[in-house]
């Protein structure tokens, strides 16, 4: 099996300053950030009908559409600034193809062929080409007004209660 590229940082990539917090406050850590894993993981198996490597495959997908947008887990400076869509950003977009989605997740490629079947039927993703594929805005009315302001409000409020935990500590005699 291939390890996808873009995985958690490995433990020789951590700073030891964040080795030495999470070390300090595990209990309060783990807590808050399986709360919020535990709802992630539950609202996308309710988003995705209990199909998550559906969701994997269109997030990937979608990921290696904008790569020329990303650059190294930021907005290229290049379109910083710049307001974003699916429609309007179509000429940007990198297509993509099962087996590169493939060779990104570790999906078998037979996996990633049917779910690009599914995916087609919703409208979510479309041929370009013989061997391009790009997501439709059907993604972006699905999910960038709903769901993503969800996960991004989680997202948030784990951050606050996590810097709380920082805070907390740094300023602890």
């Amino acid at each position: 099996m291939n390890i996808p590229p873009h995985l958690l940082p490995s433990l020789e990539d951590i700073p030891q300053s964040s080795v030495r917090l999470y070390t300090e406050c595990k209990e309060q850590i783990i807590l808050l950030i399986n709360d919020f894993v535990l709802k992630y993981l539950n609202s996308l198996y309710a988003e995705f009908n209990g199909d998550l490597i559906l969701a994997i495959i269109l997030g990937e997908l979608a990921h290696q559409n904008f790569s020329r947008i990303m650059h190294k887990g930021n907005i290229n400076p290049a379109f910083n600034g710049t307001q974003f869509t699916i429609e309007s950003s179509r000429d940007l977009m990198v297509p993509c193809n099962p087996f590169s989605i493939s060779e990104a997740t570790g999906i078998p490629r037979e996996t990633v062929r049917r779910k690009f079947a599914d995916l087609l039927e919703l409208g979510w993703i479309e041929r370009i080409s013989p061997r391009g594929y790009l997501i439709t805005p059907l993604v972006g009315e699905r999910f960038m007004f709903g769901f993503n302001i969800q996960l991004f409000e989680g997202i948030r409020l784990l951050c606050e209660q996590l810097q709380k935990i920082v805070i907390a500590k740094e300023s602890a005699p």
